[in-house]
């Protein structure tokens, strides 16, 4: 590992892997988990660097018996952006716990990468060894499934213990066996029992996790590849049940490494319209020390029609309700490109690995517009090619 990359003891840590999906949540020294995985060897771009996510973890991780140990793993969904590297990765780390969606089980091999398999086969491998057990496993055979869906009531979940899934509302306060509620929380949003018919981003791991160190918490809200319809229902539902708090974030990666989807649908015209509803409700969600992060390749200044995310559309709007910054994994600064981290401190959430120090204090675009804007009137605007 680089002597010059900075890594929290305390944190979360979003790595450069081009447009794709790799966030590291540091608890302690003993405890990390690993949200997705796209590791690479190499840049895709020769004008932008990645970095080896699993040469990373290899020489930051705890050892148990002389082998790096990952408390947990979690898969958001088995798209190959979010899964590449898995099989290495379990060859080469003890992984103790995987947390995953029933959307897995319910995939064709035709329609998954090789890793997704791996995953799933490996998902299968514990979920039978839980059952035998009557649920009385150890390190490296732990698993919990996230939401629920009919295939759990085939035959060969039988006798799986109802304490391993997990639904929306519900908060995780375990990794791999150990409570760690003084230190961490995950609160879990999505997905929501779903059809068949769903794209697999729809069925995206949606959760906010808060890390606490003394007086200090900080809080995350990581929502997969969910698209406007999906963000906009776990909003409605939480609102509904008045537990607003658990949409806070002082750090929010962009869902769909900074795709318009979020903030964009079409309309009966077939054009795509911007839905502020959800912008207000992000802005209304972040703390005073918030930040919203771009998982992806170098966002251009304008997309043409059809391009996949990173959407510039997005950008834009992001920057205007954030109240610090707007960050891309490939703009920090591009010709050495570093992993985005921040670390939690008893003096509060502080970032990493970054060239000049932020102003919290300093006035942000967000509240550049809303000035500008003289109306608490949205603003009207169609636009926008792919999503």
């Amino acid at each position: 590992m680089e002597d010059d990359i900075e890594l929290p003891s305390k944190g979360i840590v979003f790595w450069p892997v081009g447009t794709g999906d790799s966030t590291t949540i540091f608890i302690d020294d003993e405890r990390i988990l690993q949200l997705d995985i796209h590791h690479m060897v190499q840049s895709e771009d020769e004008d932008e660097e990645s970095h080896p996510v699993i040469d990373h973890l290899i020489s930051t991780l705890p050892e148990v018996d002389g082998v790096p140990y990952l408390s947990t793993f979690a898969l958001t969904h088995p798209d190959k952006d979010h899964v590449k590297g898995f099989a290495e990765l379990l060859k080469e780390v003890t992984v103790g716990e995987l947390w995953f969606s029933p959307r897995i089980f319910k995939e064709d091999d035709d329609d998954l990468h090789e890793d997704a398999i791996a995953f799933r086969e490996e998902a299968e491998r514990r979920v039978q060894t839980v059952i035998d057990s009557n649920g009385e496993v150890g390190s490296g055979d732990r698993v919990r499934i996230i939401g629920y869906d009919g295939i759990l009531d085939v035959e060969f979940f039988d006798g799986f213990p109802e304490q391993l899934i997990s639904y929306p509302g519900e908060t995780i306060v375990e990794l791999d066996g150990e409570d760690v509620s003084e230190q961490f929380s995950a609160f879990i949003h999505s997905p929501f029992k779903g059809t068949d018919s769903e794209d697999r981003n729809d069925t995206s791991l949606g959760m906010q996790v808060t890390l606490v160190e003394g007086n200090q918490e900080s809080k995350f809200l990581l929502l997969g590849d969910l698209k406007y319809e999906g963000i906009r229902k776990i909003f409605d539902i939480t609102k509904e049940n008045d537990n607003e708090d658990t949409l806070e974030w002082n750090v929010l990666l962009a869902p769909h490494h900074c795709s318009k989807s979020v903030m964009y649908v079409k309309n009966e015209n077939d054009n795509y319209v911007l839905k502020q509803d959800l912008l207000n409700d992000l802005e209304k969600a972040s703390l005073e020390s918030g930040y919203i992060v771009a998982s992806s390749k170098s966002i251009p200044e304008r997309n043409s029609p059809g391009d996949n995310p990173p959407h510039a559309k997005a950008k834009h709007r992001y920057q205007e309700i954030v109240p610090i910054e707007f960050m891309c994994t490939h703009e920090n600064p591009i010709d050495n490109t570093k992993p985005i981290a921040f670390e939690l401190t008893i003096e509060g959430l502080v970032l990493l690995n970054a060239d000049t120090s932020i102003d919290a204090g300093e006035k942000s675009l967000s509240t550049a517009v809303s000035e500008a804007r003289g109306t608490n009137k949205p603003p009207k605007e169609t636009a926008g090619f792919g999503c």
